[in-house]
């Protein structure tokens, strides 16, 4: 379990350095190696470290290097602006970005988890997350997966758990990487081979943090490091050693670049490319690994398909910026064949393609479409204002109905702060997708609401705000809100969004956010409310129903062009 500090900002950083596996003729001694890294979480209340960080980076460009951001013991209850320039310039500097989230030894809701992994993601557009506290006993396997399978869905493609000491087989890829040791000392080979189950697993799954130690001999990374993908160590020690970097720090970056002069080259084509349909919209592929990568660790790979049923290949992806070798095509044509194709990415360059494969959706009927999937929109209500002087407001007496497969879906439209909360009858909501470049635009759920009760909204602070609400029935618990999109303009225009669908007969809402001197109009689909608040905020809604996957725009007409926001989501029908 890492440390935790109490305040109101503060950051780990995580750094992983991966080195090939040839040794460097420079004036530093040089970690010879197989596709070891290091990962150092920094815990700080101030960010003089950070230029360090960078500076290093910046030095040791070929040095791959993940940040992990924590403001409070996770994402923090509202946005950091000054967090927000720190990741866009470690990210510039080539530095993977991802965010602390606590699940409480598996005993923290994954709603709640997941929840600030979005958080993360919609404020500071994070690679990644770090689950810490970790639990290492039998039964929590699937509640790790499914929170890393719900990070990688979201488009974030690393996940690292830390139980922190030895575990069970059976947490080997709930998350990408496993911390396995954590405490004061290096670990003895016996400790290493009994904790990452003697090499049956590739060294990549696991991690260690060793604490108060000096630098170790290029001896000790050669023979018992070896068996671990990432490493940390540092000579710091004490009631908190992380809110330092190693003494050494630059030294060891410096060691740790394994620009050997031997030549690494492209890696060998992907094999044993699948494909199989997993409903009318969604192709879900699967393949091996190269065979040689090459000599450079493999960073992603290009997953290329021919369009509209040409024999000339597109890039569907261009780099999937993960190890994992399974993808699911969404957002298709029912009754369609595709063919897809795989290519690998390293250091170097792109190999050449692996074999191809082709699949056809299921028909709507057999993709579970149509006649089973059916949103009811049983409530609408809204409210616009000056927030009061405890910066909330109120939707008074809202019904929700009754039923187990209702959701309550909240929007808010402010011109100068963000929600921090939202109740109905008490009960939170959580958050699900936000932009804030010009104006706030946000929307939050509930799933199983009933009856009558107040949605209060807290604001962070002193705004005019927009706050509407849906009732719906109908509606997938398990995976209420299948997609999300967002939008803002850099220069004058008229509010627009695209969203594509990943499911047959969803309901979409979409909420723009738009300078209240300008009036908003002619939306493209449903309007369900357009309030004005002048010279203020406008803030409007509408909805439509797809009665296939595919990408959907809407658009409003301004009455005098200014900048906005807009945000959207795809209501996942019961089915």
């Amino acid at each position: 379990m890492l440390i935790k500090l109490q305040g109101t900002f503060f950051c780990a950083l995580v750094i992983m350095i991966i080195f090939t596996t040839t040794v460097i003729a420079n004036p530093h001694h040089a970690f010879a190696t197989p596709s070891i890294g290091i990962m150092i979480p920094l815990y700080s209340h101030h960010e003089s470290n950070w230029p360090q960080v960078l500076q290093e980076k910046n030095a040791h460009p070929s040095v791959p290097i993940v940040v992990i951001i924590n403001p409070n013991n996770g994402p923090d209850s509202s946005i950091d602006s000054n967090l927000i320039s720190s990741v866009k310039q470690m990210q510039a500097a080539g530095i993977v970005v991802i965010g602390y989230d606590d699940t409480g030894y598996c005993g923290r809701s994954a709603d709640d988890v997941e929840s600030d992994a979005m958080s993360y993601y919609n404020w500071y557009k994070v690679n990644g997350i770090f689950f810490d506290d970790m639990a290492n006993g039998s039964g929590c396997e699937s509640y790790y997966t499914d929170l890393t399978n719900y990070v990688h869905s979201h488009g974030m493609p690393l996940t690292v758990g830390n139980p922190g000491t030895r575990t069970l087989s059976s947490y080997v890829g709930s998350v990408d990487n496993l911390v396995i040791y954590e405490k004061t000392g290096l670990p003895t080979l016996s400790t290493l081979l009994s904790n990452t189950f003697n090499g049956e697993n590739p060294a990549s799954n696991f991690s260690i943090m060793a604490l108060g130690v000096r630098l170790p001999s290029v001896s000790y990374i050669t023979s018992n490091l070896s068996h671990v993908g990432y490493i940390y160590i540092t000579d710091a020690r004490g009631s908190n050693p992380y809110d330092v970097l190693p003494s050494y720090f630059s030294t060891e970056v410096a060691d740790l670049d394994t620009d050997s002069g031997t030549t690494a080259t492209i890696p060998s084509a992907p094999s044993g490319l699948t494909s199989s349909a997993s409903s009318s919209s969604q192709i879900n592929l699967s393949w091996t690994a190269p065979s040689n990568n090459g000599g450079s660790t493999i960073a992603g790979y290009e997953i290329d398909r021919p369009t509209n049923g040409s024999s000339t290949w597109s890039v569907l992806i261009g780099n999937t910026a993960s190890t994992d070798t399974t993808y699911s095509d969404t957002g298709l044509v029912a009754n369609t064949t595709y063919t897809y194709r795989i290519s690998a990415i390293n250091a170097i360059g792109t190999s050449s393609p692996s074999n191809t494969t082709s699949a056809t959706t299921q028909s709507r009927s057999a993709g579970g479409g149509s006649t089973s999937g059916t949103i009811v929109l049983n409530n609408v209500q809204y409210t616009s204002g000056t927030v009061s002087s405890s910066n909330q407001l109120t939707l008074s007496n809202f019904t929700v109905g009754t039923g187990n497969s209702n959701l309550l879906v909240v929007g808010v439209s402010a011109n100068n702060n963000t929600v921090t909360s939202i109740t109905f009858g008490g009960m939170p909501l959580k958050m699900r997708t936000m932009s804030f470049y010009n104006n706030d635009a946000e929307f939050w759920y509930l799933k199983k609401p009933n009856g009558t009760g107040d949605i209060v909204v807290t604001m962070a602070g002193p705004t005019q705000a927009v706050a509407g609400a849906y009732s719906f029935s109908g509606v997938n618990q398990a995976n209420p809100i299948a997609t999300t999109a967002k939008n803002h303009n850099t220069s004058v225009g008229s509010p627009h969004i695209s969203i594509t669908t990943k499911y047959d007969d969803d309901l979409v809402l979409d909420l723009p956010s738009i300078w209240g001197g300008m009036t908003l109009g002619s939306p493209t689909w449903t309007q369900q409310w357009n309030v004005n608040v002048p010279n203020e905020i406008t803030g409007a809604s509408s909805s439509t129903t797809v009665p296939s996957a595919t990408t959907v725009t809407c658009k409003w007409a301004a009455s005098s062009k200014d900048l906005w926001d807009d945000v959207a989501i795809e209501i996942n029908a019961a089915r």
